[in-house]
């Protein structure tokens, strides 16, 4: 690892945090669910790193690490993901818990089918 390494995650990981802070401010406005903007940031991330994976095979370590780890790194999120579960799941609303929990696996996998096939 070298600094430019350092630094392409540490830029990257900003830019992508900076992302999913606003696309849960703005599914906060339109939908008041918190979980929306985590469903999104998490969607679009996995659509991104895996069509990423047939686009980036030529590139460089460091673009891909800027990319992959850094940007969609800070975008998307397991453990707010995990959180919002659980939250759901501890003030009784159950069918709202799986259907976040479903949404967020059944998209990424699904998405991930679709585009490497």
């Amino acid at each position: 690892m070298n600094t430019a390494t350092v630094v392409a995650v540490f830029l990257g990981g900003g830019l992508g945090s900076i992302l999913r802070f606003v696309v849960s401010l703005l599914s906060l406005n339109f939908t008041n669910k918190i979980w929306v903007g985590t469903l999104i940031v998490n969607i679009v991330g996995s659509i991104i790193y895996i069509a990423l994976f047939k686009l980036l095979e030529g590139n460089t370590k460091l673009i891909q690490t800027f990319i992959r780890v850094g940007l969609l790194g800070g975008l998307t999120t397991f453990s707010s993901f995990s959180y919002e579960v659980l939250s759901l799941i501890k003030s009784g609303h159950y069918t709202q818990s799986a259907l976040v929990f479903i949404l967020n696996i059944f998209f990424g996998i699904i998405v991930g089918i679709w585009i490497l096939r």
